[in-house]
């Protein structure tokens, strides 16, 4: 199965789901995260558990008009960024969620509790983040990582990144992923690591998981997203015009790749952290509610 769009998934999740996934928001005091909670709450997609001041986040509720669904809703009540972000992890540690959300709480704060070794739910060696975006010119969505987390990953880091990414387009019920690793161009310069890492990436994947992934590199972006650009090029790669996944050389690249996108290409997007015992909602402040619906909906998929 590949994921074609945002509605898609919409109309697979209205179909497929019968148990409501229990969302764990730390400080759910911002419109666009509250909003984006209720309209998911109202659908049946999820259950929402609200970490924060009740107060504050009550007062928020009425004003968007939703006094009705306030009794409904698990809040509890807890003050300061620090305790709030460890009342989160420690639900989900007891089992007692299935998506951690940031709300309006600082992201050092909530990963610090995320990753703490005696009582966090850190599970892969590495977390990273993966844009999912969906873009007029593509015919399904790519999977964008990671522009969010890591700086320089090294080569090691690289390959838990593809594993973290991996692991999340299975579950999401792809048989095959095609994976590209990003490069100015498709042969390999042995003066620029990119490219370097991007060849032994590709020899490392083609070793494991055959049937269930091919891997491509180094490889230009429109290599990897035009089939006509690589017939013009005699450029031969079943990845070529057909990538579901982008590996990044650095979050800067991927931060730039990413927001034009949706700045310049009029995509939408999604975005988690993976590597945890559940996967983590981390959008900006700039996000909009649509956004964070996205990802609360590919979270759902999972």
């Amino acid at each position: 199965m590949v994921i074609e769009s945002f509605d898609s998934l919409k109309k697979q999740l209205s179909r497929t789901t019968h148990n409501p996934k229990r969302v764990v928001v730390a400080n759910a005091t911002d419109e666009h995260t509250l909003s984006a909670i209720m309209t998911l709450y109202k659908s049946k997609t999820i259950i929402p558990i609200i970490i924060g001041e009740k107060e504050v986040i009550v007062s928020q509720l009425k004003k968007m008009n939703e006094s009705s669904s306030i009794e409904q809703i698990e809040i509890i009540d807890i003050k300061g960024d620090t305790k709030i972000a460890e009342k989160a992890v420690s639900v989900i540690r007891d089992g007692l969620g299935d998506i951690l959300m940031k709300g309006h709480i600082q992201t050092r704060d909530l990963l610090k509790a995320v990753v703490n070794k005696e009582t966090g739910i850190r599970e892969a060696n590495v977390l990273s983040h993966v844009a999912i975006n969906e873009i007029p010119y593509y015919h399904k969505l790519l999977f964008l990582t990671d522009g969010g987390m890591l700086l320089t990953p090294d080569i090691e880091t690289k390959k838990e990144i593809l594993m973290n990414v991996l692991l999340l387009t299975k579950k999401l019920g792809y048989t095959h992923t095609n994976v590209a690793i990003l490069d100015a161009s498709e042969t390999v310069n042995p003066k620029l690591q990119a490219s370097i890492d991007a060849a032994e990436l590709k020899d490392y994947f083609s070793k494991i998981n055959s049937d269930e992934v091919t891997v491509e590199g180094p490889i230009s972006l429109d290599l990897s997203l035009s089939q006509e650009i690589a017939v013009a090029k005699n450029y031969n790669s079943s990845v070529a015009g057909k990538a579901d996944v982008l590996l990044v050389p650095d979050i800067v690249s991927g931060n730039l790749l990413g927001k034009s996108m949706v700045t310049f290409g009029q995509g939408k997007m999604a975005g988690l952290v993976l590597g945890a015992q559940v996967p983590i909602i981390i959008t900006s402040r700039g996000s909009t509610t649509e956004e964070k619906i996205n990802s609360l909906m590919i979270a759902c998929a999972m």
